[in-house]
């Protein structure tokens, strides 16, 4: 029979070093994470806004005369800055529009009753005009918000 080694004999002085290690580690490893958090490292993540939001009308026309009606039936006041708008026409896989809220209705693009404080609220009607809209195609209005990049609703309906 081999003889072990002497290392492997004495055991005594190996297990409150490796506890001392393991503790060190932890702790140092707790501090970088508190660190990352005060000095902004680290960033919690934006909740993104829920909201209730429904196709309520199409208007079909002559090439981009058409109209879709959005309407805000509940949930939280959107920031028309942080507020984006993509309209698909699900039925070709076209994407027709894809513009920040905000630029729409500074750029005259939309109609409907919204406040004028910057954001749009519940049961406020937001129009988008201009859109080559075809009688029997199904589209879908996707609101994104820009700030979490979380989607807030998805419409969709047939014109």
């Amino acid at each position: 029979m081999k003889k072990q080694p002497k290392i492997l004999k004495e055991k005594e002085g190996v297990s409150p070093v490796i506890g001392v290690i393991l503790m060190v580690a932890i702790t140092v490893i707790m501090a970088a994470i508190v660190a990352g958090f005060v000095f902004g490292v680290i960033q919690t993540p934006q909740a993104t806004p829920t909201a209730s939001i429904t196709i309520d009308d199409f208007t079909t026309g002559n090439g981009n005369d058409g109209e879709i009606t959005l309407l805000h039936q509940s949930g939280d006041a959107l920031v028309l800055n942080d507020t984006e708008i993509v309209v698909y026409n699900s039925t070709d896989g076209d994407q027709m529009l894809s513009k920040n809220l905000d630029t729409l209705v500074n750029d005259g693009e939309t109609a409907g009753d919204l406040g004028g404080d910057g954001s749009w609220d519940t049961g406020e009607r937001l129009v988008l005009e201009n859109l080559n809209i075809t009688a029997g195609k199904d589209y879908e209005v996707r609101i994104i918000d820009t700030s979490s990049g979380g989607t807030i609703s998805a419409p969709t309906g047939t014109a």
